[in-house]
Parts: structure tokens; C-alpha cells; sequence
């Protein structure tokens, strides 16, 4: 599947990423489960969407309203959410931002990035903010920096 979603961070959190061709159905589809089950719904604290492996993108303005509309429902569920995306090329950077304004009135807070690593920085300092300590970051693993190797 070109559009997939992971739960990690003991449910913390959720990676959604797509590869290849991404199309607006699928990704609708997918924003139709996620408030289905409530008790996983209400344990979220971030999302991080990455279209870096996209090759192309078959998402209109109005696929866009409809997934927003959508991600109402969630946003009830997880009231003070954060949403990360990254979108390095053109066309799902524009579908990002398109994304971003329409949902601004989401209680959710978001950004969208061009490099999967800014966003998790940004995940990380947001996260800080609302934890207030440096080992609240604990509870999210998959968002850990990873040092690089010697040189």
C-alpha cells in the first residue's frame, strides 16, 4: 500500500507515510478509520505524515476538504494533537499547506516541513513545551535523535 499508518510510542503516537503513487481516496480512507477506535484515538499526542517517498500525487483541493472534514471527528478525540508533515517535493508540499489552512481551526497544532528531520525537531520542542521535562521525551522513542557515526 502506497499510504500506510504505523501506531508507535505505546500509542502515543502515529506515523503515516506515503510511497509511490498517493491518492486522495486513500488517504480519506485512512482518515475514516482513525477515530474508529476511540480508546486508541484518545491516547494520541502527535502525528507525523511523511510524503518524502512520494512519486506523484493524485489529491485535488476538494480530496483535501473532505479528509479535513474527517480529521474533525479525530481532532474531538485528541484535542491538543500535534501534526507534523513533510513534503519535500512541490505538488505535496502545496497539498500540505493546502491541508494545514484548512484545518487551522482544528484544536490540533501543525506544521509542515520539507525534511523529515525539522519535523521531528519541531515534534520534539513542541512536545517539551506541553511535558515541561526532558525525560517526558522518554515516552516517544520514534522520535529519538539518532547521533550520527564518528567520521
Amino acid at each position: 500500500m502506497p499510504y500506510t499508518t504505523c501506531y508507535v510510542d505505546h500509542g502515543k503516537g502515529v506515523h503515516k507515510t506515503g510511497s509511490g503513487i498517493v491518492t486522495g481516496l486513500e488517504i480519506f480512507s485512512d482518515a475514516v478509520q482513525d477515530p474508529l477506535d476511540e480508546d486508541r484515538a484518545r491516547k494520541l499526542r502527535y502525528g507525523l505524515v511523511d510524503f518524502t517517498g512520494v512519486t506523484e500525487m493524485k489529491v485535488t483541493p476538494e480530496d483535501v476538504r473532505r479528509i479535513v472534514e474527517m480529521n474533525r471527528k479525530m481532532a474531538v478525540l485528541t484535542p491538543g494533537a500535534l501534526v507534523a508533515l513533510v513534503a519535500p517535493a512541490p505538488l505535496p508540499y502545496a497539498i500540505a499547506r493546502l491541508w494545514h489552512t484548512l484545518s487551522d481551526d482544528l484544536d490540533w497544532k501543525s506544521n509542515v516541513f520539507h525534511a523529515r528531520p525539522d519535523a521531528i525537531a519541531w515534534l520534539r520542542d513542541e512536545l517539551l513545551q506541553q511535558y515541561g521535562s526532558p525525560a517526558a521525551l522518554e515516552q516517544f522513542p520514534s522520535l529519538e535523535v539518532k547521533a550520527s557515526a564518528p567520521a
